[in-house]
């Protein structure tokens, strides 16, 4: 605490590069949107991208709940469904969504930024290696294991949760589309330091990896909202193995808070007050229809 204490504060915002940091994130949304549409369009089902943003954004305002990575599946496949969207195409994209976004994040943490994980887990970065591999192959047998997994869940529930084949063409679009936005993330992340310190040591790739270990590891932590205190925990501990110091780090990960919250939870907002005016224009519409 006193070594934290002694050292230096040193913030000069960048305004600029805090509105290109935010710019780069949002198109980091787009493109997860885009890619999961693309998933429940692979199993023969149409998804309007306005729709899937809308599904998406609403969907997230549960994150911010405690076990909000189940909550946020149930709520991406009912919203799904309300859009006529089949409890397959429903189910299994959401869950895809989440295992490729999880598997992708961790192995690139672990391949753009090993030297610096390497050194903060004390030279254990070839076991996170070992699981990087198993989940990727995990992954890859997702279409053999998933409808297996949910007939399961079915049995067990009563409710049907899958019926048909899991097409391979959407793993191999999930992939695609989370490693695109990881690398987005990490350019949002690194404008974002930039912004908040005026300057930002280091490289792209070891941005890119913080950022993508801090979210993976509080995503993992599912009982605190949205991983909260975890990820600022890995960024307070990894970015002054990129230069900054330890006063920096913490104010980085707060505004990093910040932001992902503003960019998440203002479209959620505008999404849901936008449905729920809608619905409540058609029932005022249909009961004065009425004789």
């Amino acid at each position: 605490m006193a070594e934290f204490r002694s050292q230096p504060l040193v913030i000069e915002p960048r305004w600029g590069m805090i509105a290109l940091a935010a710019a780069i994130m949002l198109g980091a949304f787009v493109v997860l949107i885009e890619t999961w549409r693309r998933i429940i369009i692979a199993w023969g089902d149409k998804l309007s991208f306005a729709d899937a943003s809308r599904i998406w954004f609403v969907s997230n305002l549960v994150r911010y709940a405690p076990g909000s990575t189940l909550v946020q599946l149930g709520a991406m496949a009912h919203l799904s469904r309300k859009q006529q969207i089949s409890p397959t195409a429903a189910t299994g994209a959401s869950v895809i969504n989440v295992a490729v976004n999880i598997a992708t994040g961790f192995i690139v943490a672990l391949t753009a930024g090993y030297d610096a994980l390497d050194l903060m887990s004390h030279h254990h970065a070839a076991v996170g290696v070992v699981i990087a591999i198993a989940t990727l192959i995990g992954v890859l047998a997702l279409p053999l294991f998933l409808p297996r997994i949910l007939a399961g869940l079915q049995k067990r529930t009563g409710k049907v949760l899958v019926a048909g084949h899991l097409p391979m063409s959407a793993i191999y679009l999930s992939l695609a589309g989370n490693l695109v936005a990881w690398t987005l993330y990490g350019l949002s992340y690194m404008a974002l330091v930039a912004g908040v310190t005026g300057t930002a040591p280091g490289s792209v790739a070891q941005y890119v990896a913080v950022y993508a270990a801090a979210y993976v590891l509080g995503y993992l932590v599912f009982f605190l909202p949205a991983g909260a205190g975890v990820r600022e925990g890995v960024q307070i501990a990894a970015l002054p193995l990129l230069g900054l110091t330890g006063p920096q780090a913490t104010v980085v990960s707060i505004a990093a808070r910040l932001l992902s919250i503003a960019l998440e939870v203002i479209p959620g907002f505008f999404f849901f007050t936008r449905g729920t005016r809608s619905r409540h224009q058609e029932l005022t519409e249909r009961n004065g229809s009425k004789p």
